[in-house]
């Protein structure tokens, strides 16, 4: 199903980055604001901490060592209407605000506090200490201040707010302004420039991922088939990332899957074949029961006792293969099942070939096969569970006997030990297995495509082999020309 684009890890990392940049800009340009206001009174500080000295003496304020107060009264006056930028106050010795120079009720405090002050007075060179301002309660600004009539024989002081109401008016306005344009260029240019570098890095990580998610997609949408998993590459990286470390576990998993998916596919045509094979070879002598015990049962008063006898006794050899088939079966099971563990024990391999061997002189006597046995060293012992090894055997020589030809051969041969292991050799002369088919023998229910199907073979028999020979964590395998017998091979671990 394919994802929304606003659902996307992409347009969410991009919603997330926009977001960010919206934030970053906005403190950017309240910080800016700030800075400004700082900046600002810094410099009316420095530029006027002696204005109010300076208006002092040129509006002789004071004269012979007296406060003039109609002088005090007509700078106050004068500069109320040609300078309204800056607003003067006359405080007494506790802060109470005696005079102004601002029209009636723009005046809300009725004293400020002096520590600002007398520390102006003290340190007239440090900036940025701020005052109260009249017309506020919450307010504080630069000013400018000065003992009057003089620092040694104060009676007051000539206070003077350097950025007045009027002024701040003005300010606020061009500031907003200011702030407004500048901040919508500095938001505009840091949203523009960091989506589109955001953007395009985002980019060069999500494309990966979503190649990735289409590859696994792809893969399952195409039953974990092998040309879909040709997809899967890791990124050529200088350095490796987690993205590219992902691709790689990602692409041994597919392979890991598809391996087991088309184990299981084949395994799922075993099992068809099987049930097949089954109902073959178990109808094959039920069949054969059924039809010989039917006529027993409706004609065997008109049978002589040689042809009751006759039936009699093929009924039993059809009950036997029977019995074999579904013993085998049992046995398949068990081994599946990890049922049956090995009890391993030391024991002389050669003597187990010939007591083997011996079991079957008179089926080879009926198609006139030879049996041999070579071996490369004297009596050799190995560690293994003598009754699963002996049955390993009893299905490889019964085997090579079923496709030997008549006057045939039958060797079992014994090879020098060699790396902790020796390999025992059942070699026949039979028709051999054709290359396509021998990855294929050991498993269940395979029999080689023969001219005519014989009952009572049912091919389990290798496949029993091969369970038998893992268990003991050993190796099995086959070596065959057409027409030229076949080579079963298998190793056992010295003692």
């Amino acid at each position: 199903m394919k994802t929304s684009f606003i659902h996307t890890l992409y347009f969410k990392m991009a919603a997330g980055l926009g977001l960010i940049l919206l934030v970053v800009g906005l403190s950017y340009t309240i910080f800016a604001s700030y800075m400004l206001q700082q900046i600002n009174q810094s410099s009316l500080q420095l530029i006027n901490h002696n204005l109010a000295l300076n208006l002092v003496n040129d509006k002789k304020i004071v004269h012979d060592g007296k406060i003039d107060k109609k002088a005090m009264k007509e700078t106050f006056m004068q500069y109320m209407t040609i300078n309204p930028s800056i607003e003067i106050y006359y405080l007494d010795l506790n802060g109470n605000i005696l005079a102004y120079s601002a029209e009636p009720g723009k005046v809300k405090r009725n004293s400020i506090n002096l520590n600002p002050v007398r520390q102006r007075i003290e340190k007239p060179e440090q900036l940025n200490i701020l005052g109260d301002d009249p017309r506020s309660h919450e307010t504080k600004k630069s000013f400018s201040v000065t003992a009057i009539p003089d620092k040694s024989n104060p009676e007051g002081y000539l206070y003077v707010v350097l950025q007045g109401e009027e002024l701040t008016k003005a300010i606020n306005t061009q500031s907003q302004n200011t702030i407004i344009y500048l901040g919508g260029m500095v938001l505009t240019g840091s949203l523009l420039m960091g989506l589109l570098l955001g953007l395009f890095l985002f980019y060069r990580i999500t494309y990966r991922i979503k190649n990735l998610q289409e590859n696994v997609a792809n893969f399952v949408s195409n039953d974990f088939s092998s040309a879909s998993t040709s997809g899967f590459c890791v990124s050529n990286l200088i350095i490796p990332d987690e993205i590219s470390e992902l691709e790689k576990y990602i692409a041994r998993m597919t392979l890991h899957i598809h391996k087991q998916w088309s184990a299981l596919k084949q395994q799922d045509n075993l099992r068809r074949e099987m049930v097949a094979n089954i109902s073959h070879d178990l109808r094959t002598p039920l069949a054969s029961i059924q039809g010989y015990l039917e006529t027993l049962t409706i004609k065997y008063d008109n049978l002589s006792d040689n042809d009751r006898k006759k039936y009699l006794k093929t009924t039993s050899k059809q009950a036997n293969s029977l019995q074999k088939l579904i013993d085998g079966l049992f046995e398949l099971a068990k081994l599946d099942a990890r049922e049956h563990q090995p009890i391993m024990e030391s024991f002389p391999v050669l003597e187990l070939v010939y007591d083997v061997l011996a079991k079957f002189e008179i089926n080879t006597q009926k198609k006139n096969i030879k049996l041999n046995i070579i071996s490369e060293t004297d009596n050799p012992v190995v560690l293994a569970d003598i009754g699963l090894i002996e049955r390993v055997l009893d299905n490889l020589i019964n085997n090579a006997i079923y496709y030997s030809n008549t006057n045939g051969h039958i060797t079992v041969s014994i090879a020098a030990p060699e790396d902790g292991s020796l390999t025992v050799k059942v070699i026949d002369t039979g028709q051999g297995i054709p290359v396509e088919q021998q990855a294929l023998v050991f498993e269940q229910f395979h029999q080689a495509h023969t001219p005519e199907r014989k009952d009572g073979h049912a091919g389990l028999g290798l496949c029993i082999v091969k369970k038998i020979i893992e268990l003991h964590k050993q190796k099995v395998w086959v070596e065959s020309k057409p027409e030229q017998g076949a080579e079963f091979n298998f190793t056992l671990a010295i003692a």
